[in-house]
């Protein structure tokens, strides 16, 4: 069993507080950033590109993954005040982060007539790299509590051992990160990169999400198993596609 660690947050010069989620999701921003921006040299495209599309994902990315977290998961409660939504320590949809930077990014590389699908490859790659440091935040913070176990790898929380999902998630994005690892330097066609992402992470998350006792659900469904299924289905389709080009 995983003890139960909460790490509180750090005080800074008596002033700037520092909470432990916050700093690894910049951490992981910043790592995310660098990923791509390596891919994307390794695969010949432009940096430049690479890191303005970054900020125009990054932004929605984040305000989405606020909206859609209160919309769907918090309807009931109101907002207390314009600012609520732009606080990086408030609850986050994954699902509606990956929906906005995406729209972002793609708004980016269509309006400079870029090839899209290698580009947003590169930030996919970023992005598993990033998520990495993400879910460590949710890992120290445990704000996603499953439901109460016996299995090994559950964390003891106060009221008992529970599946820490943040906790699984992160071990598993470990994993995507070691194969996107072993497979930098294989030269892709444009949007496989992000197809083999979709098809590995959704059905792990679609699984997982039966584990929470906290979200909010849908016809038995939350939010992120909708939008897992959706993923799901387009990273069959850009996988597909590419076969398809290769039998014509």
């Amino acid at each position: 069993m995983i003890p139960y660690i909460e790490v509180k947050p750090i005080t800074l010069a008596g002033v700037l507080i520092v909470h432990p989620f916050g700093a690894l999701v910049v951490t992981g921003c910043v790592a995310g950033f660098f990923a791509a921006k390596r891919r994307a040299f390794s695969c010949g495209l432009d940096t430049e590109h690479i890191f303005r599309a970054f900020v125009w994902a990054i932004v929605p990315g984040f305000l989405f993954s606020r909206w859609l977290s209160w919309f769907l998961y918090f309807p009931n409660i109101p907002v207390q005040s314009p600012f609520e939504l732009l606080e990086i320590q408030a609850s986050m949809s994954s699902f509606g982060g990956f929906i906005g930077g995406i729209s972002g990014g793609i708004f980016y590389l269509r309006r400079h007539r870029l090839q899209v699908l290698k580009y947003i490859d590169c930030l996919v790659f970023g992005l598993v790299f990033g998520w990495f440091f993400g879910r460590l935040g949710c890992t120290l913070v445990h704000d996603h509590p499953g439901t109460h176990t016996n299995f090994f790898l559950a964390v003891a929380y106060p009221d008992g051992p529970r599946h820490d999902l943040g906790f699984y998630e992160w071990l598993y994005t470990l994993l995507l990160c070691l194969v996107l690892f072993l497979i930098r330097k294989r030269h892709l066609k444009a949007g496989v990169l992000t197809g083999i992402v979709c098809l590995c992470y959704t059905p792990v998350r679609f699984l997982f999400d039966f584990l929470r006792v906290a979200d909010r659900t849908y016809m038995g469904l939350t939010p992120a198993q909708y939008a897992s299924v959706g993923f799901f289905f387009i990273g069959i389709w850009l996988v597909a596609r590419q076969f398809k080009k290769d039998l014509s």
